[in-house]
Formats: structure tokens, sequence, C-alpha cells
């Protein structure tokens, strides 16, 4: 996530919180569930050119890396994060919000070098589903819900329990929720984060244990799968990931900026 982003995201902040806006939330309790140390590893298992093309036009590939970063349209490129450092509850211009620092290996069809190619990132976790509601109503000047467009920089993982998080979001009407799973079934041509010309199917889904990000997919029109990763790290090491589950998500998220919220296995 670029710096003018994060300083667009303050700025929003500020403003909601001097028009006396923020939430003050109460009901179920979210919690970030993680350890230092913690890694994981997401591969990009499919990239059909001839529907990528189909949906986003001849610069597929930039619209791609607009999403998920440098690297993320090539077939088989692989990405790394390991979490250093976990603030489970830390005031955000007056938003609770968990703080997940990791160290990042960007995208890449090569084995990962010893040292990260970011280190430090931060990604903030809203812990309760109401301000991140009212974050992409404020934003979009409310003419919108929770979209991708919007919500994708607090979506990168999410508290536990997820299911109940996600499903006390207000969503935009083209959005259905399905436990940890989020489907967005969008009409041409729409404007996300890019621009899509023909009618498709994406769809994201996280770890009902631990609110880790799983992968993403987008499917055609026509049925075809244009884009897929896949999360590959062995199950050995995050307990309760099922690794059988295809899924995916755009919404937007960068997939280059995920930062993983999981436990090891003790």
């Amino acid at each position: 996530m670029k710096k003018s982003r994060y300083g667009l995201i303050g700025a929003v902040l500020i403003l909601a919180m001097m028009l006396g806006q923020i939430t003050s939330v109460r009901g179920t309790t979210y919690t970030c569930a993680g350890s230092v140390g913690a890694e994981a590893i997401w591969r990009v298992k499919t990239v059909h050119e001839g529907s990528l093309t189909a949906i986003f036009g001849a610069s597929w590939k930039t619209s791609i890396q607009n999403s998920f970063g440098p690297g993320s349209q090539e077939l088989g490129a692989r990405l790394k994060t390991k979490v250093t450092h976990i603030n489970s509850s830390q005031n955000v211009i007056g938003f609770e919000t968990c703080n997940i620092t990791s160290d990042l290996w960007t995208w890449t069809t090569k084995s990962f070098g010893p040292t990260p190619n970011v280190t430090g990132v931060p990604t903030y976790i809203l812990l309760h589903p109401k301000n991140l509601t009212f974050y992409c109503q404020f934003y979009s000047g409310y003419t919108k819900n929770v979209s991708e467009a919007f919500a994708y920089p607090f979506l990168n993982a999410l508290p536990i329990p997820a299911a109940t998080y996600l499903s006390e979001l207000i969503w935009d009407n083209d959005y259905v929720i399905s436990g940890t799973t989020v489907t967005h079934n969008l009409v041409a041509p729409y404007v996300g984060l890019v621009l899509y010309l023909v009618n498709c199917t994406e769809t994201w889904r996280y770890s009902s244990s631990y609110g880790t990000f799983l992968g993403y997919k987008l499917v055609h029109n026509n049925g075809t799968t244009a884009y897929e990763t896949v999360l590959e790290t062995p199950s050995a090491a995050i307990p309760g990931f099922e690794l059988s589950i295809v899924i995916g998500a755009s919404m937007g998220i960068v997939i280059s900026l995920i930062f993983v919220v999981m436990k090891k296995k003790r």
C-alpha cells in the first residue's frame, strides 16, 4: 500500500472523528488470533490469458499487478509473509484496531531469498464491523456500503469469530456472504480498483479459526477460471486449515500486503 493511501485513510478517519460519527460498539467481542514468527506462502495457481484479456482488456497484466502486486501475473509465482509483531488492541483515530506487522517476500517464480524484500510493514484490522461499515460509507460519500473499492485496506485478514464479523458488515447488494466466504457477482462495466469489462464472479474465503486470508479466484461468466491464488503453507504449520478448499477473492485485496493472522502448531 502506498504512503499516499495511508495518508488518505488517516484523513478520512480524522474527519470522521471531527464529525462525531465514530461508532462505539458493544456486542460480540472480536480478537486477533496469531503468533509472532508465523509464516505463510501463497501461489498463483491459474492464469488464463484469454479470459483475463476478455475481463480486463489487453493490459490485463497491469490490472492483475495493480490489484495484487508486482509479479502476481506470473503462473506459479509465490509470495511469503512472516509475522514479526502483533498489537492486539490499538486505538487508531478512535477505532479499536489490531495491528499486525510482517516481513514480506514479494511475488517470485524463484526461491525466496534469506532476507525479506520489505520489512516491518503493518496491516490494520478494525475490530468492530460497524466501524468498518461506517468507514466505507463515509469514504464513498454515503453512496456505497462495504465493497472492494473501499474496504480492502482492512480485509487482508479478519478478527475472530470471522464468520460473525463478515455477517455483521453491511455489504453492497452485489455481494453474498456464506460463512467465511464472500462472493462478488459483478455486472460489467464495473469499476473497482480496476475496470472489469465482462460479467464475472470473484470470491474470497478466510480461515474460520484464525481469520487468515486463504486465496483468490476470478471466474469468467462462461465458467472459465481466469485467475486463482491458493495458500500452500503446509497444513501442519496451520492447525485447522483445509488445503483442499480452493477459494479466492478480488475485492481489490492487495496480496502483496497480506499479513498473516494465524497460530503455529504447538
